[in-house]
């Protein structure tokens, strides 16, 4: 048996090789675990001594999807078989660790997880004070964060770890957590190994609604907050008839459509935000009492996300959504501010 395409090292789920073997047995006994579980077992037998083990994305995507990252061992065995007799002739073990990505990412995953992290954020991003803030890494690196002032001077401060374990970090990198009293927060930078994500204050602290948690391209969830215009518009679609001489309404479907508006957008975070857009997993986070708690799941049901390289051209989407459940007649008892508000003021109460 010779293996002409191997398994080996760091890849992400969206871009694993075939595993090609020749062989001039009689078949190959196949075997795949992920993280020492089998999920595939199977004999194989060539074509013109040529064996293929093809689309693994489709086999791994919802293991590395689940556990973020997990690790995969191939074992071939190579099988002579003459009429109820089998003898074993060659074994090959390939192991290898693959990471969720549904992106098309142009460098290795090694060298990707390294470098960056699980976002496809590649540029500075604008937050406000009072807004939360994570990031997520694959590791047990350590974190830190360089504030800087509107005086020029800088702190540095530990970045909170809030959840991982021994695959991935998850840090929270809120702008709160570095505002000293006596200066003024301007700008702040995360570092984790070689991993770095700057961000900018925007001073004016516009009211964001919606704010959306979403499962980005790597399997993490990221906070998004649209700026501009909010609308809500129901609408019904009713069934009538005659009953006991009266017109009356025997059904009426109601689907609660919600129009959001990003406000501007720097380039990175427009490229980021159509990530949004792509997700399939998407909650509006409500603000009670400061308190920032996940709400109803929604489905975005259009979107608009187009923009370009001209010198006044300034990138803000728009798209509207819908709550996911089937009863769209949703009372938020403990809501504050204005129906569909998510911020932290008290604005019109």
């Amino acid at each position: 048996m010779i293996v002409t395409s191997s398994f080996s090292g760091t890849y992400f789920s969206s871009s694993i090789p075939d595993v090609v073997l020749t062989t001039t047995e009689s078949r190959v006994r196949a075997t795949i675990l992920v993280d020492s579980d089998t999920i595939y077992e199977e004999y194989l037998y060539p074509v013109s001594r040529k064996i293929s083990i093809a689309d693994l994305t489709s086999l791994l995507t919802p293991y590395a999807k689940a556990a973020l990252s997990v690790d995969v061992t191939i074992n071939l065995i190579e099988q002579s078989v003459t009429t109820d007799t089998e003898t074993n002739i060659s074994t090959v073990s390939m192991t290898g660790k693959v990471i969720y990505s549904s992106a098309d990412v142009d460098t290795s995953a090694s060298d990707f997880c390294s470098k960056y992290f699980l976002s496809i954020l590649l540029g500075t991003k604008i937050t406000s004070i009072g807004r939360l803030e994570y990031l997520h890494f694959l590791g047990t690196d350590s974190a830190t964060v360089t504030a800087t002032y509107s005086d020029g001077s800088q702190q540095s401060f530990d970045a909170t770890v809030i959840a991982g374990n021994n695959k991935y970090t998850t840090i929270d990198v809120s702008a709160d957590l570095f505002s000293v009293e006596g200066k003024e927060l301007i700008a702040y930078t995360v570092n984790s190994g070689d991993r770095s994500q700057d961000y900018e204050i925007d001073f004016s602290c516009p009211d964001c609604a919606p704010i959306l948690l979403f499962t980005n391209s790597f399997g993490v969830q990221e906070l998004a907050y649209c700026t501009g215009t909010h609308k809500v518009a129901p609408e019904y679609k009713r069934n009538s008839a005659l009953i006991s001489g009266k017109l009356r309404n025997y059904s009426i479907e109601e689907t609660r459509t919600f129009k959001a508006d990003t406000g501007v957008l720097n380039f990175q975070m427009a490229n980021w935000f159509d990530d949004v857009f792509r997700s399939n997993e998407i909650y509006i986070v409500n603000i009670i009492d400061g308190t920032p708690n996940i709400g109803r799941e929604i489905t975005v049901t259009d979107s608009k996300s187009e923009y370009s390289n001209d010198d006044n051209s300034l990138p803000r989407f728009t798209f509207s959504y819908r709550y996911a459940q089937l009863n769209q007649n949703v009372l938020q008892l403990n809501r504050s501010g204005r129906i569909f508000d998510n911020t932290f003021d008290n604005t019109f109460n």
